[in-house]
């Protein structure tokens, strides 16, 4: 080839690679575009993980997930991103969408918050049905359901900052979750704002205002924002949360907080939720309540508070996730993990919502470690602690185990209380003696240990914190209420060595007479067997009978137990002067102990609840 062929041939291979790398700089160019214009500057994340992933843009605002006047951003989900919603709700049971929204409204929009012009707003989920077999939105969009909020009713005039919203809905619960994931989201305002952020989080149903970035959730069937925040619509929530206690999923549980406002405590707000009404206290010292939504008898509906509203700073329903024992399952006729609860909500919860027949555990919310028994009757009580009650209490049977033919006849108490010590050496007595406990006994001894009430030591168990109370639907209401405060009185008694000191120094100092009189009072009761030598013992029920009742009752209380029989019999003369002096120095001791309880748990005598029906 002479050299003139060979400029010609290599000016022809310039030439076509020249050709070659505009093509690729133009489909390189090209595939940029294509994915610049499918991608979105906002990101999902997960609150389980640190998985985080930029949305799909399904329309122009998407892009920048900002909305300059008014307008729609439409988002989709990638592959990864539908992944996480599922990971969400194996954990939890449940899973929600939760975005977070900047609103910064125009001069022209500020103007029209004066007016008290609707502005609005909407978001909501979108599902496959949304989208047509390319994978476009199909107009108008099929999904009618959103979350909608009047942003007039709280933006202001005069808000210099933007304000920052969060709001959630949730994802209907399926068997087959993963085969109903949801495709993308939208949000329509007519205010300016940006889409801050977006992520896959348990399921939250109500409002929150103790965070400086306040959040409103709703189920998948979406709603109205209240930005009065007196009321929550649950009546969606079995959209979302399971609807009954099974072997594998529990309720979801209803989260109080408080208002620590001082001027505010001591205050009562009322809570009327599916025809009940709740009464709940704004204690000193109290921030944050829990209660099961299986205690009410229609927890699913709308709930709206009257009276002192602004004590309450958030209410929501959240899930409760179902962790399996793998030592001590759950069964259809046992239960070990206590569902946590306001005491006040034990004498009437719903009996059909109890997750066994026999007996429902709860687990005071305020204080870990304190359980509270309910137990269908008696006997089936007795088989669970008579025995506990003849080794920890009664008088010529303490610190002994009895056989059931020596105690087939005898009856424990009406109601129990025991502290972890008491049980621990129990369970370690019949462990050394290889004493044949009960089915019930043993079951109980597994739900201490599932608590922590009781901690395996080798063969033997040590002893946890805190202590149990147990009463029984056999008995009457009143009696239960009455029940209820004196054993729960006794659990402080065992958990707080202060209380306990403080009840020693009023024991040791109220008046020698009516101290005497309680003590003859006890030995009266030979039901009750108490062994009054024992001093732990006496300073317990001395101060749990006087705090069972309200200060107001306390000396009608004891000179009732004058007209007994049995009392004015064995002690005449102390009878009379108990009547006499119209219990005086009950009544003193019980003015003391209230101060204290007051000041130290916000509670009074008579009533341990922060919540009553």
């Amino acid at each position: 080839m002479n050299i003139k062929n060979m400029k010609l041939f290599s000016k022809k291979y310039i030439t076509i690679f020249c050709i070659i790398v505009c093509l690729a700089l133009v489909i390189l160019t090209t595939i940029i575009c294509i994915k610049n214009s499918r991608t979105s500057s906002v990101k999902l994340s997960s609150t389980i993980s640190e998985y985080q992933e930029t949305l799909i843009a399904k329309n122009k605002l998407a892009h920048t997930g900002i909305i300059k006047e008014k307008g729609e951003a439409q988002f989709a989900f990638t592959a990864n991103q539908k992944n996480q919603f599922t990971q969400v709700y194996n954990d939890n049971q449940s899973a929600a969408l939760v975005i977070r929204v900047k609103f910064n409204p125009t001069a022209s929009q500020k103007e029209l918050l004066t007016t008290g012009t609707e502005l609005p707003f909407n978001f909501g989920i979108l599902y496959s049905d949304d989208f047509d077999k390319n994978g476009k939105l199909k107009e108008p969009l099929n999904s009618q359901i959103s979350v909608y909020a009047d942003l007039g009713k709280k933006l202001s005039y005069q808000d210099s900052e933007p304000v920052i919203v969060d709001f959630s809905m949730a994802i209907p619960k399926s068997e087959h979750f993963e085969n109903f994931l949801p495709t993308g989201f939208f949000i329509s305002s007519s205010v300016a704002c940006q889409l801050v952020s977006a992520a896959a989080a348990p399921a939250l149903i109500g409002f929150d205002l103790t965070q400086q970035i306040c959040f409103y959730g709703f189920s998948s069937n979406g709603g109205i924002v209240n930005f009065l925040n007196t009321s929550v619509d649950f009546s969606g929530a079995s959209l979302a949360f399971p609807v009954q206690n099974t072997l594998n999923a529990n309720m979801p549980q209803y989260v109080l907080y408080l208002n620590d406002d001082e001027e505010l405590k001591g205050k009562t707000v009322k809570l009327s939720i599916g025809g009940e009404k709740l009464y709940i206290k704004n204690s000193a010292g109290v921030s944050k309540l829990e209660f099961p939504s299986a205690s009410l008898k229609s927890p699913f509906s709308n709930a709206e508070f009257s009276e002192n509203t602004e004590c309450i700073k958030a209410f929501l329903l959240q899930s409760v996730p179902f962790i399996a024992d793998e030592q001590y399952p759950q069964t259809e006729e046992t239960v070990y993990k206590a569902v946590r609860t306001d005491p006040g909500l034990i004498l009437n919860y719903n009996q059909k919502n109890w997750r066994v027949k026999e007996y429902e555990v709860f687990e005071w919310d305020r204080y870990p470690g304190i359980l509270l028994f309910d137990i269908l009757n008696y006997d089936i009580q007795n088989d669970f602690f008579r025995r506990l009650a003849y080794f920890v209490e009664k008088r010529g049977y303490k610190g002994k185990l009895w056989s059931d033919e020596v105690l087939a006849d005898k009856h424990g108490y009406n109601a129990h209380d025991y502290s972890a010590e008491s049980l621990a050496a129990f369970f370690n007595k019949a462990t050394e003696e290889n004493f044949p406990l009960n089915k019930a006994e043993q079951t109980l001894k597994k739900i201490l240990i599932v608590n922590g009430l009781l901690i395996p030591d080798g063969n033997l168990v040590k002893a946890g914190e805190g202590g149990l109370v147990s009463i029984s639907r056999e008995s009457d209401a009143g009696l239960r209420s009455k029940l209820l405060a004196h054993e729960a009185w006794h659990t402080l008694f065992f958990r707080d060595e202060a209380f306990r000191n403080f009840v020693a120094a009023v024991y040791y100092t109220f008046d020698p007479d009516s101290r005497q009189f309680l003590l003859d009072f006890f030995e009266s009761q030979s039901g009750l067997g108490y062994d009054i030598e024992d001093e732990y013992l006496m300073h317990n029920e001395f101060m749990a009978y006087i705090l069972q009742q309200r200060l107001k009752d306390v000396a009608e209380y004891f000179v009732g137990r004058t007209n007994l029989w049995s009392v004015w019999s064995f002690t005449p003369q102390l009878s009379q002067y108990i009547r006499d002096t119209n219990a005086k120095g009950f009544e003193d001791a019980a003015v003391i102990l209230n101060d204290y309880i007051l000041d130290e748990y916000g509670i009074t005598g008579g009533n341990v609840a922060l919540i009553n029906r």
